[in-house]
């Protein structure tokens, strides 16, 4: 095992969840200063592969996501999620030959996504590890480690590993790329932007008294804001204990939005970009239908259209606003909690580490 980077301390002892999220501009900007060169190392091996699988569980998973997105659009590398059943299961796993594995697991301890990583060593692939824990199961299966560098992380709920992740991956795919010969992304903004996330809390406590105690909530993001989406929603699931129903909006209007009833909350994460038209006429679209639109985003008529909006100002690229509104996400999913009578610091009936084979 190579082993890159180490994960660091927490800045203090007994940190609650409202800490652990404002913790995470200064996790983004430790990343920023200690990761890229053990990003470049870890590019250039995965220079020459012909293809990625990520493997992952729960909010591991939903940046995964994300980071096929990345290497497929700023690195150019095909990018698969792994089914890891088919592994530990099954006993049929794909050819992972001529490849990378990359497992992602903030604890390392989930034996199914070592599983996947130890079949792609055995392949000859490239394998990686993403975690919080270097010298855990996943940490020591793996090739290289990239360290999250999050320090410890003592809630239920991801929130800095989970950001964390998402801009190692966003490291990792721009040094790939840079690698491989095409042009590198930039991560510039990116602590502001994160900051100015932590700072909007009162603007998300205000969200979620406007959605109130739904029973249901529709949370919808296209492109990069799938996975930010999908993140969005489980944590409203974990921490509110709310049925939040993720979807990429594309994929809402082939069935889905069939369900959509009067008064039902629709939360649109949705940026400046190549999606801003649909966005802005899907909350002209639903608010037609009756549905209580909300949105987490930074254009601004889409939010002159919602009934309500947390507006971020801070300039990122297309790219990079899933980590940022992923924040705003979090803290909705808080103060929806405390709506519902539920403490987000002791979820009901979830662990910190679950174990899945």
């Amino acid at each position: 095992m190579v082993l890159l980077g180490s994960t660091g301390r927490a800045s203090s002892a007994g940190m609650s969840l409202r800490d652990e999220i404002a913790d995470q501009p200064r996790v983004v900007r430790r990343l920023l200063d200690e990761g890229w060169p053990e990003a470049r190392t870890l590019g250039r091996a995965l220079a020459g592969v012909e293809h990625i699988t990520l493997v992952a569980r729960g909010s591991s998973d939903n940046a995964a996501t994300y980071g096929k997105y990345l290497f497929e659009s700023i690195a150019g590398v095909v990018t698969a999620l792994a089914a890891p059943s088919l592994v530990t299961r099954y006993g049929a796993p794909p050819s992972y030959a001529r490849g990378a594995v990359i497992g992602i697991s903030q604890s390392g301890a989930s034996p199914d996504v070592a599983g996947v990583v130890a079949e792609g060593r055995r392949a000859g692939a490239v394998t990686i590890a993403f975690t919080n824990r270097p010298q855990s199961k996943l940490g020591r299966t793996a090739e290289h480690v990239f360290a999250l560098r999050a320090g410890a992380e003592r809630e239920v709920a991801a929130t800095k590993t989970y950001t964390a992740t998402c801009v190692g991956l966003a490291l990792l795919a721009a040094t790939t790329a840079e690698a491989r010969g095409r042009s590198a992304m930039s991560l510039a903004g990116l602590e502001e932007a994160v900051q100015e996330a932590v700072e909007a809390e009162r603007d998300a406590a205000r969200l979620a008294r406007a959605i109130g105690r739904a029973p249901t909530v529709i949370v919808l993001g296209r492109g990069y804001l799938y996975p930010a989406a999908l993140e969005t929603a489980l944590k409203i699931k974990e921490l509110a204990r709310v049925w939040a129903e993720p979807y990429s909006s594309a994929d809402f209007a082939h069935g889905p939005r069939t369900l959509l009833r009067r008064r039902t909350p629709v939360l649109l994460l949705t940026s400046r970009g190549a999606t801003e038209g649909e966005a802005r006429s899907l909350a002209t679209s639903f608010a037609g239908r009756g549905a209580r639109v909300y949105a987490i985003t930074n254009d601004e008529r889409v939010a002159e259209k919602a009934r309500d909006a947390v507006l971020l100002r801070a300039p990122l690229s297309e790219t990079l606003v899933p980590i940022s509104f992923v924040v705003v996400g979090q803290q909705l999913a808080v103060a929806l909690a405390r709506r519902h009578g539920n403490d987000p610091e002791r979820p009901a009936g979830l662990a910190k580490v679950t174990r899945t084979l």
